[in-house]
């Protein structure tokens, strides 16, 4: 009882969240067929969007990070590896196949997104494009 009091009361901060992020950084409807979602941070700087992930227990070789158009879709999968001889009582820890797809806005540049991994985060890194310089346009006379 008292952790369903605990989920409502946070569900009006996770939609503002969620809301805030929607056009930028929305979710694609691919998410729930793929299996469990990842759990993500975005950040900004003046060069960049920055997209971290939470992979604990998964090894590097198991992610995937694709750009497809403007889509950016991160995929992983942790397999149960249960140990002979041993018998389990209980088994908390997730495994099966994670994914995430996320829109990524106009004003980026696909070609040169990097990712790096390090103590079970994938951070996704998406270069900003440079801001065009604005230019006046000369008028002529018809």
């Amino acid at each position: 009882m008292g952790t369903t009091l605990i989920t409502r009361r946070r569900q009006p901060m996770r939609s503002m969240f969620d809301d805030m992020f929607q056009d930028l950084f929305a979710p694609s409807l691919q998410q729930a067929e793929r299996g469990a979602s990842l759990p993500m941070n975005v950040s900004e700087t003046a060069e960049a969007f920055e997209l971290a992930f939470e992979l604990p227990g998964i090894d590097e070789d198991a992610i995937q990070v694709q750009v497809d158009g403007n889509q950016l879709s991160v995929s992983a999968e942790r397999k149960f590896e249960k140990v002979e001889d041993t018998d389990y009582h209980r088994v908390e820890h997730r495994y099966g196949s994670f994914a995430r797809s996320v829109s990524l806005p106009r004003d980026v540049r696909m070609d040169d997104v990097t990712a790096t991994f390090k103590n079970g985060v994938l951070t996704v890194t998406v270069p900003k494009v440079e801001p065009s310089e604005s230019k006046k346009i000369e008028i002529r006379t018809g």
